[in-house]
C-alpha cells in the first residue's frame, strides 16, 4: 500500500483524479486468480482483449457469475494488488503539488475495501460511482471535486470527463468492444505519461506547481 509520506502545499485548483482498476490496481490479475481457484481451472489463459473478463478468458457466463459472487462476498476487493507503477504515479503527482483523488465504478458498499486496497488516500478522496451510470456519474464527481485532470482505462469514462476537466486521458489497454475515444481525449500507453501531461497542462494554463 502507498503511504502518504510527502506533505506538499496543494493549490485548490490542482485536484487530479484517477480511476482505480486498470490504473492503480491489477484487477484483472486478481479476478482471474480468483476464477482459477473458484472454478478449479488452473490453466485459465487469456484468449483475446475483449473488455468483459468472461469473454477475454473464455469462461461460460454461469461460471463467471459464480466467480463474481465469490469476489463480492469474500474479501477480494480489499486485496486487489497495486501495480508496480502505482506508488510512483501517485508520488509524481503529489510532488507537483497535486491533490490526488480516486474515482471508481463500484457499488458504494465496497468503499472501505477500495480504500484498504490501494494508496492510503483519505477515505473522503476515494469516490464510488454506480457502475451502471459510470460515465455520467464520474463526470459529475469530477466536476464536484473540482478536478482539472482525469485518467481512466475506459474510453466512455474519459469521453464524458472532457466536458468538466481540462485534461482527460485514456490509458489504452487495447480493450475491444468499447466506445472509441474522441479527439478531445489524450491517449497514452504508459501510466507514467499522465504526470508529464498534467505538469504540461499546469504550466500552460498558469496554475501554480509545488
Amino acid at each position: 500500500m502507498i503511504k502518504n509520506k510527502r506533505r506538499k502545499m496543494v493549490k485548490a485548483n490542482n485536484v487530479v483524479a484517477l480511476d482505480i482498476d486498470g490504473i492503480l490496481c491489477d484487477f484483472e490479475g486478481h479476478w482471474t486468480n480468483c476464477a482459477r481457484r473458484v472454478l478449479d481451472w488452473p490453466d485459465l489463459k487469456k484468449l483475446n482483449e475483449a473488455y468483459h473478463l468472461h469473454n477475454r478468458y473464455g469462461i461460460p457466463k454461469a461460471d463467471a457469475h459464480h466467480v463474481w459472487d465469490t469476489f463480492h462476498h469474500e474479501v477480494e476487493w480489499a486485496n486487489v494488488p497495486l501495480y508496480d507503477h502505482a506508488r510512483d504515479l501517485v508520488y509524481a503527482l503529489e510532488d507537483m503539488g497535486c491533490q490526488v483523488w480516486a474515482v471508481t465504478s463500484i457499488r458504494a458498499e465496497f468503499h472501505q475495501a477500495r480504500v484498504d486496497s490501494l494508496c492510503r488516500l483519505p477515505a473522503g478522496r476515494v469516490i464510488c460511482v454506480n457502475p451502471a451510470h459510470a460515465p455520467t456519474e464520474k463526470a459529475a464527481t469530477l466536476q464536484r471535486v473540482g478536478a482539472v485532470a482525469f485518467l481512466d482505462d475506459q474510453a466512455d469514462n474519459a469521453n464524458a470527463a472532457t466536458s468538466v476537466v481540462g485534461l482527460s486521458v485514456l490509458l489504452d489497454r487495447r480493450y475491444t468492444g468499447l466506445e472509441a475515444p474522441t479527439s478531445d481525449v489524450v491517449v497514452i500507453d504508459d501510466p507514467m505519461d499522465y504526470p508529464v501531461l498534467v505538469e504540461t497542462m499546469m504550466k500552460r494554463t498558469g496554475r501554480a506547481l509545488a
